[in-house]
């Protein structure tokens, strides 16, 4: 959209390069929306000295404030004071202040004229500054990473089940690099195994030319009496292996989803992340784009395989799931089922899982009964639902089976936990943002009673991508059971 006015937008221009407050203060009141504005307002507060308000102005400027700054707003109750106090005098440190602005002047006056494309922008910023990285090992290749192999001991570390385990990774496949067994951290003793814990590292074995020589190195003194190995490489391997995995999981289930939706699977990475209301994913990081284009006709016929074998299962009368099996022995490859979603009303909870491995488990608002029971899909994503980030959905939006029930975000934080809502699942604002980029379009959401830990689990470096189209509805109306 351009300005209407020339000789206007040459007059506002002037007004953000002298930094007139009171031009400010009137333009936040009519346009109060404006988070840019209340960026420049914060500054100029701030070179005044005026804590509080600079505070208050910063709380509102929201993404624009954390992208300038690179860190968070505390907004201190007792600091806050009302808009309508703020008085109208003027600054006493003139030049600081404009010396202090100049450098986002235009950007300010461009924000003004182009709000909304100016937030998508710093929004766009934000995830990208959080899309995970592998950090591969001191000499190792991506490759070696690759061709690793790391197994999840299914059960208590005894000598006899860690033998038996070791017996069965040898015998099952040629180890090309590097395979290690590590034991993932159940949960309450329960058959679900927390991935953000981070595993005990058992024992690695190390590729040779003869596979008779294979070197086996034990790092934990329970699982073999002995006087353990250094476990360091094998703890970095694990990290960089972890990272790769969970991807491998969001492009695994991204996959399952479209062609569950389509029927066929899809030919180009790009078809994944198609613009509303197609937009499967908001994106892809580098290393996923790069596994699809590699192993798309293994995906395909992987996650085909899946789909079919699922469909074929009844469904639970009481839409409780069961942890599945461990697979063959004591062992079991983690994160290779494509993910699903299950709400537990009394935990007030919601996981991200695939197979027996709990991948997330993040805090909900509920409805009590007003929140259905069964099973649901997510057939529809949204950013901004009904423009906004800060409105009573939030900033993201997930619709079940095309109802008027959806996972949302909520302006309402002190409701997450509580049975508050007219039936939907309220989250919070950094929760419902990384679910929105981890799970796919099509994702299967249970909802029932009685199956999950309330132990909350985040990742330190929460899953996040830069969108790379469109995935705003503005031309919808949302009116959820919020």
């Amino acid at each position: 959209m351009k300005p209407k006015d020339s000789k206007d937008s040459e007059e506002q221009l002037q007004l953000f390069f002298k930094q007139d407050p009171f031009y400010l203060k009137k333009y936040v009141k009519e346009h109060p929306n404006n988070k840019m504005a209340w960026y420049l307002l914060g500054r100029d507060y701030e070179a005044q000295g005026k804590k509080g308000k600079a505070l208050y102005c910063y709380a509102q400027a929201g993404e624009v404030y954390e992208a300038y700054e690179n860190q968070k707003v505390a907004l201190p109750p007792e600091e806050i004071e009302p808009i309508h106090r703020w008085g109208t005098e003027r600054q006493k440190n003139r030049r600081k202040r404009i010396v202090r602005l100049m450098a986002v002047g235009l950007l300010a006056f461009a924000g003004l004229l182009f709000a909304p494309e100016l937030e998508r922008v710093f929004e766009k910023t934000e995830e990208s500054a959080r899309t995970p990285v592998i950090v591969l090992p001191e000499g190792m290749t991506s490759n070696e990473l690759q061709e690793t192999k790391v197994y999840y001991l299914a059960g208590e570390k005894s000598q006899e089940n860690v033998g038996a385990a070791l017996q069965e990774m040898l015998l099952r496949e040629r180890i090309s690099s590097y395979a290690i067994l590590a034991r993932g951290i159940p949960l309450n003793g329960t058959a679900w195994i927390n991935w953000l814990k981070k595993p005990e590292t058992l024992l690695s074995v190390e590729a040779k030319a003869n596979a008779a020589q294979q070197q086996i190195n034990y790092h934990d003194a329970a699982a073999c009496s002995c006087q353990p190995s250094d476990p360091q490489k094998a703890d970095s391997i694990v990290a960089a292996w972890m990272t790769k995995q969970e991807q491998d999981l969001v492009l695994r289930s991204a996959v399952a989803a479209y062609i569950r939706r389509t029927g066929q699977a899809p030919a180009q990475a790009s078809q994944l992340t198609e613009a509303y209301p197609n937009n499967v994913l908001p994106g892809l990081t580098p290393y996923m784009q790069e596994t699809f284009d590699r192993d798309k006709d293994v995906l395909a016929s992987e996650m085909s395989a899946w789909l079919k074998q699922a469909e074929g299962q009844p469904a639970a009368a009481d839409a409780k799931p069961v942890p599945p099996g461990t697979g063959q022995g004591s062992l079991t490859k983690p994160l290779t089922e494509p993910m699903q979603i299950i709400i537990d009303k009394q935990a007030h909870r919601l996981s991200v899982v695939s197979g027996n491995i709990v991948v997330r488990n993040y805090p909900v608002g509920l409805g009590a009964d007003r929140t259905p029971e069964g099973s649901f899909v997510i057939s529809e994503k949204v950013r901004n639902p009904n423009g906004k980030s800060n409105g009573e959905f939030g900033s993201r939006g997930m619709t079940l089976s095309d109802t008027n029930y959806a996972i949302h975000g909520t302006n309402r934080p002190s409701s997450i936990g509580k049975d508050e809502s007219l039936g939907c699942i309220r989250m919070a604002k950094e929760d419902v943002e990384e679910l929105f980029d981890l799970v796919p379009l099509g994702t299967t959401v249970t909802i029932g009673k009685g199956s999950l830990s309330k132990e909350e689990w985040r990742s330190p470096a929460p899953y996040g991508v830069t969108p790379r189209s469109v995935d705003t509805n503005p031309g919808k109306k949302y009116n959820w059971l919020n």
